[in-house]
């Protein structure tokens, strides 16, 4: 079986053979993987300055963005069978379960002993089979399986919409999105759904295909953020700089998600948001909720736009994706089955 992964001993991003997984419990799955896509989360992996391996091992396969076909189930499984395509939940609750994690929100978990798919202390996907419990995969109709690898970045928009829509007291109307990765393309897309009038602010040029794929689907694209203001502000750059940015387009009683900025110094305007009644949070993971929703909000969005975002490369080409510059294409996929 082919694994794609990091060598914690030499360093290095490898694709080799590894031992085949086998059902070992009644409530298991065996699965094996059509597709895995790669994020800025990967790239960080694979620069060594975060994640480690599951215990005693050396090596952590990547991969936790990903999507899968059912190959054999275990005695106590009853709502997946052969044939179905399924997507797992990236993070697994911590033991002994923590508040949150006992309420089903392992995306809340209190105690930080977690572990993540591809990540932290477990296993990811860029491999050919699998095998998870039924409760940590989720079940994706056969007419969206040739966009459901983006059901895992989805499922984090997801959370931080309904959470900002949540805080905003008066009910938003509009929002200004940051950044043109697969986050705040996806986040816009969501909004619209909402009904709630988004833009996007990136650095591309306006003839960028990022810029001219999310004018196709509808959304404002901004070369300059000059004058704007937003009753939801979602930050999904990556770039401290453009999070401090951001606060200054939030509107009175405004609401503004930290997704993607790295720690950082600068300049926060407390008083400003303290005057007006403004609220910053940060959010990152999903929980099984926030991947249901994900499910159903993709049936929802443009299908031409969604296969836009999507650049598919052979399990092979691993090393170039994490470790090159991010390329044009919004998100790299992996294709693992042959």
């Amino acid at each position: 079986m082919r694994i794609a992964g990091l060598d914690y001993e030499r360093r290095e991003v490898v694709v080799r053979d590894g031992p085949e997984p086998r059902l070992g419990g009644a409530n298991e799955v065996l699965f094996r993987l059509q597709e895995s896509g790669i994020c800025g989360s990967d790239r960080e992996l694979a620069a060594f300055r975060h994640g480690y391996p599951p215990p005693g091992e050396a090596f952590l396969i990547l991969g936790h963005e990903a999507l899968g076909q059912v190959v054999e189930t275990g005695p106590a499984v009853g709502g997946l069978a052969r044939g179905d395509w399924v997507v797992p939940l990236v993070r697994r609750p911590c033991q002994p379960p923590c508040a949150s994690c006992a309420r089903g929100r392992r995306d809340l978990c209190l105690s930080g002993r977690y572990t993540e798919t591809g990540i932290f202390g477990r296993h990811g996907y860029l491999r050919e089979y699998a095998t998870d419990a039924e409760t940590d995969l989720l079940r994706v109709p056969a007419d969206l399986a040739g966009c459901a690898v983006l059901i895992e970045p989805l499922s984090v928009v997801e959370k931080a919409v309904e959470t900002a829509l949540r805080i905003h007291e008066p009910g938003v109307r509009t929002a200004l999105v940051l950044g043109a990765g697969p986050l705040g393309i996806l986040a816009a897309l969501v909004l619209n759904l909402r009904g709630i009038e988004a833009s996007v602010f990136s650095l591309e040029p306006p003839d960028h295909p990022r810029a001219r794929l999310i004018e196709r689907a509808g959304v404002r694209y901004l070369a300059r953020p000059d004058g704007v203001s937003a009753d939801v502000v979602i930050e999904a750059t990556g770039s401290a700089a453009a999070a401090f940015a951001g606060f200054g387009a939030l509107a009175p009683l405004g609401v503004y998600c930290i997704l993607g900025s790295p720690n950082a110094t600068g300049e926060v305007p407390f008083t400003e948001l303290m005057r007006h009644n403004k609220t910053v949070f940060g959010s990152v993971n999903a929980g099984p909720e926030a991947f249901a929703l994900a499910v159903r909000d993709l049936g929802r969005l443009d299908r031409e736009v969604l296969d836009g975002m999507i650049q598919r490369t052979s399990l092979a080409a691993l090393r170039q994706s994490v470790t090159a510059p991010p390329p044009a294409a919004v998100k790299i996929v992996h294709v693992v089955a042959d």
